[in-house]
């Protein structure tokens, strides 16, 4: 990749306020008090297509000790996905761990003692086989506070019963117990919407507000993630927000169909499209966000052989995950990371860059037009802060393959230019600007410019300077 940056100064010296064409995205502190994105590591990348020899304590710990101990303790988030959990809850119909596969509370003493954080998975309503069950410190049956069954032999709750968040906060104070950091809350609708045969109810919006008064009165800080594809309409982004730290924006970009390549990039076209969409929309709607999106996991640490990607591609997807303030989690197999996967994601300048659009979201604006639109040839801004500090990710994802919203089949190395003005951005001040990956100086005059192949970006960070 070359990038080719019009000459201000040989120190890369120039003048910047924001504009009135551009309205800042921030996102602030989340309801639960989050402040920046969890990063980490989720079983579901493995799970999912059966690369994973099995599901259990002596597995998943493999990962997430590689985990802590190569990447330098950057990454503390250790997921359990579905299959953790028994069929079925105790005697007060509470969620109880699968003893044949992990005993939970020692695991969590383990990853604590990493330094690291412990996350579960949970879907809406409790197991139809606790039905006849008494909801902990109540005389109601967990059968009086459903309605019906809606899949996954589970019942869809009626949020209005007296008991039913009874039944949440049993949970949740069981989960704090065992220390538990973290909730994966999947099959959220509206949302969910390609979820096969399973019969969802069609808002299930109150049970996150549900989960989100458990957590509170759980007396533990737990970070709730709320899935996927969720409904981004002002009425339930408000929801969201109000009772969760971050949201899914996509569908799961892993691959299904075989052990490898663990993703394809039709998929992360997909996903950065529905970030797009995101950022769009809660730019329309709020001065501050208050909600990280979550983009699924990244499959960056693995060489193309298991991930199926290329160097640049790898870059790319780390660039606009750390660029969205989303969640940093990992889906690759940790026990087999390659030097340039271990290299990018303990990269000092890319994880302080993370810090920075952590508070600061990027946002699309296109080339030649400062538009929001899906391009080929994308130009994205995080900022600037009001200390001016701006980070600017320009952008070729090669040709659309069916799902990334723009349509083009553009070939060969492009030219990608973003100007002030496109960016939102006017001249005024005195700023330095760096290649966030080689961390050269870089001068500008009238904006950034690269020449990009397929699949390559290239992210920017100004700061003032002398």
């Amino acid at each position: 990749m070359m990038a080719i940056l019009s000459l201000a100064t040989a120190l890369g010296l120039f003048m910047s306020t924001v504009s009135a064409h551009l309205k800042v995205l921030k996102m602030g502190t989340t309801v639960d008090g989050t402040t920046l994105p969890v990063r980490g590591w989720n079983s579901w990348g493995l799970q999912a297509a059966g690369y994973i020899e099995a599901f259990d304590e002596v597995h998943v710990r493999a990962q997430c000790d590689q985990m802590y101990s190569t990447l330098q303790g950057k990454y503390s988030l250790c997921g359990l996905d579905s299959g953790w959990s028994r069929d079925g809850g105790d005697e007060n119909g509470i969620i109880q761990y699968d003893e044949k596969k992990f005993d939970l509370p020692n695991f969590a003493n383990h990853i604590h003692s990493k330094g690291g954080l412990l996350g579960v998975y949970v879907v809406p309503g409790p197991f139809v086989s606790d039905y006849n069950k008494t909801i902990k410190g109540t005389d109601t049956k967990i059968r009086d506070i459903c309605n019906h069954e809606y899949g996954f032999v589970r019942c869809a709750l009626n949020y209005d019963h007296p008991d039913t968040q009874n039944w949440f906060n049993s949970n949740a104070a069981q989960f704090a117990a065992w220390g538990v950091d973290y909730i994966k809350l999947d099959f959220i609708t509206p949302g969910s919407p390609e979820h096969g045969d399973v019969d969802l109810v069609a808002d299930s919006s109150r049970e996150v507000i549900g989960w989100h008064k458990a957590i509170q009165k759980s007396g533990r800080k737990i970070t709730l993630q709320v899935s996927w594809k969720l409904d981004r309409s002002k009425k339930y982004f408000d929801i969201w927000r109000a009772n969760a730290d971050s949201m899914r924006v996509d569908q799961d970009v892993n691959n299904y169909a075989n052990k490898t390549p663990l993703v394809k990039w039709t998929d992360v076209q997909r996903d950065i499209n529905n970030y797009r969409d995101w950022a769009v929309t809660a730019l329309s709607f709020y001065d501050v966000a208050r909600i990280h999106p979550n983009m699924d996991m990244m499959f960056v640490a693995n060489g193309p052989e298991i991930s199926g990607l290329n160097e640049d591609q790898r870059k790319t997807i780390f660039y606009h995950w750390i660029g969205a303030s989303a969640e940093l989690n990992l889906g690759s197999d940790l026990t087999k990371m390659d030097a340039f996967g271990i290299a990018l994601l303990t990269h000092p300048g890319l994880l302080s860059a993370a810090s920075f659009t952590g508070r600061y979201p990027m946002q699309p604006r296109n080339p030649s037009s400062g538009g929001n639109a899906s391009k080929q040839l994308q130009a994205w801004i995080s900022g600037p802060a009001p200390s001016g500090e701006l980070i600017v990710v320009l952008a070729n994802y090669g040709r659309d393959e069916g799902t990334g919203g723009y349509g083009t089949d553009f070939t060969g190395t492009q030219t990608v230019t973003a100007g002030w003005r496109d960016l939102g951005v006017k001249v005024e001040g005195r700023y330095r600007c760096i290649d966030v990956y080689s961390g050269e100086n870089v001068g500008l005059r009238s904006g950034f410019s690269a020449r990009l192949a397929s699949y390559q970006s290239v992210m920017y960070r100004c700061s003032k300077g002398r």
